[in-house]
């Protein structure tokens, strides 16, 4: 189809087009505002939500999209008209056929396509979809997991793995920009490659749903764009200009299914970054440790791993609070609504949070553990304190108990702060869950074979 601005309304038509009856397509590696005329021919692999936004020139409303050939991909904007005119009729993975539009230095705080430009379209861009058969080649420059160790952070790269391990889907609470405050799902897995190396892979977005944790069929995973982190150690995750194809028909995922096939599936893996067998980089600890080295007790807390479960949830007496969903600080009942102290906002509803007490065991001993929301969701089997709440409130006591005795002796690994705090004259070291991933059996015993190694050299 081919749509113009101005006058009464859109015409729409499916017009099915081949490179040679319009001229050769302009490689986006090559798209500068040095061009003059330029065509793309690519694959809109993002398209964004509809935004609004406000500033000293007024209001407006706004939406992204990235276009990828095989040499690269760019990302492109429409503005209030224009965005009203195309919102509704770009799809996502869809081919075009794109011209005209005003091309310009790139905000890479913003932007994470990997051109210096991008592109705002306008009155004059068209828009005109092709046949799959005219879908550019994606290339692909992959990255071998034990490289990323070596790679900034916040580097956009191409990865190509087997799923070794899937883990349920999770949320997070966003706590900053538009969206603070919302909850977002996600899914870590784990990946690893000829290397001999396993890494975190983080999918967001529709990226989540191409692999799930019943899977064990250990599929090939290839990601165009993206993107090195450093929480709990080298881990990738995807991002909004990620594209993700599972068991890809291409000679590199073949060369990595054989060999994973025939011999990577019996291999021991080590992490080079977090992940569920404990490949983080703070040191593990074994809970009699805790007292046996004076963890906690130093200038500065003491950060460190243990491989272990959760014995007992603390379920009497404050196990949430209730919060306001915008700044998470506490809010008290006032009448039908509750009161923020911190702001005197009053709010119709409240967001419950999860401040468990816990026991953490290993083959050492247990310890008192505190627990705060995001990994009080992990313990409690994914349901937030509003879910048990609600149940407490619809089910009854049975149901309730039956949701914390449900949790108990899950392996982990856990991530522990220790630090000494003094209440009424008595030390006392307060353990707190940094974070909490799900035993992953293949990289814990891969661990453990390293460490025989290490002894019998």
């Amino acid at each position: 189809f081919n749509q113009h601005g101005g006058g009464g309304g859109r015409s729409s038509g499916i017009l099915h087009m081949d490179n040679s009856a319009s001229g050769p397509a302009t490689p986006i590696i090559s798209i500068t505002p040095y061009v003059g005329k330029w065509t793309i021919q690519g694959r809109l692999t993002v398209k964004g939500n509809m935004r609004f936004y406000k500033n000293q020139k007024g209001e407006g409303r706004l939406f992204n999209i990235d276009l990828m050939d095989s040499t690269g991909d760019i990302r492109g904007t429409f503005f209030n008209d224009d965005a009203d005119k195309w919102y509704s009729s770009l799809e996502d993975n869809k081919v075009y056929r794109v011209q005209g539009g005003t091309v310009k230095p790139a905000n890479k705080q913003y932007n994470q396509t990997r051109s210096e430009w991008e592109i705002t379209f306008g009155r004059d861009t068209t828009f005109e979809p092709l046949d799959e058969k005219a879908a550019p080649k994606v290339s692909y420059q992959f990255v071998k997991i034990d490289q990323v160790e070596q790679l900034e952070v916040n580097s956009i790269i191409d990865i190509l793995g087997i799923v070794q391990h899937a883990d349920p889907l999770s949320e997070i609470t966003v706590k900053s920009g538009a969206n603070a405050g919302n909850k977002i799902s996600k899914r870590d897995v784990t990946i690893v490659d000829q290397s001999g190396k396993s890494i975190r892979l983080t999918l967001w977005d529709e990226a989540k749903d191409k692999v799930n944790e019943s899977d064990n069929s250990a599929p090939v995973i290839a990601i165009k764009n993206c993107k090195v982190g450093d929480f709990q150690g080298k881990n990738v995750s995807t991002t909004r200009s990620s594209m993700v194809q599972v068991n890809p028909d291409m000679p590199d995922a073949h060369q990595l299914r054989g060999w994973y096939d025939f011999q990577g599936k019996n291999a021991a893996f080590t992490s080079v970054g977090g992940g569920g067998g404990g490949g983080m980089r703070d040191p593990r600890k074994t809970i009699s440790q805790i007292k046996g080295e004076n963890l906690g007790h130093g200038d500065k807390p003491d950060y460190f791993t243990m491989r272990g479960w959760v014995s007992f949830i603390k379920k009497d007496g404050t196990w949430c609070y209730a919060a306001n969903p915008k700044n998470k600080k506490k809010v008290i009942e006032n009448g039908d609504a509750w009161l923020d102290e911190s702001t005197g906002e009053i709010l119709a509803s409240c967001e419950r949070r999860y401040i468990l007490g816990a026991v953490a065991s290993d083959h050492t001993g247990s310890h008192w553990v505190s627990a705060f929301n995001d990994q009080g969701i992990k313990i409690m089997g994914g349901r937030s304190a509003d879910e048990v709440f609600e149940i407490n409130h619809s089910e009854g006591e049975s149901s309730f108990n039956g949701l914390f005795q449900e949790n108990n002796f899950k392996p982990y690994v856990f991530k522990l702060r220790a630090k000494s705090e003094t209440w009424q004259d008595e030390s006392r070291v307060k353990v707190v869950v940094q974070d909490i991933t799900p035993l992953n059996f293949k990289d814990g015993s891969a661990e453990l074979l390293n460490l025989i190694r290490a002894y019998n050299p």
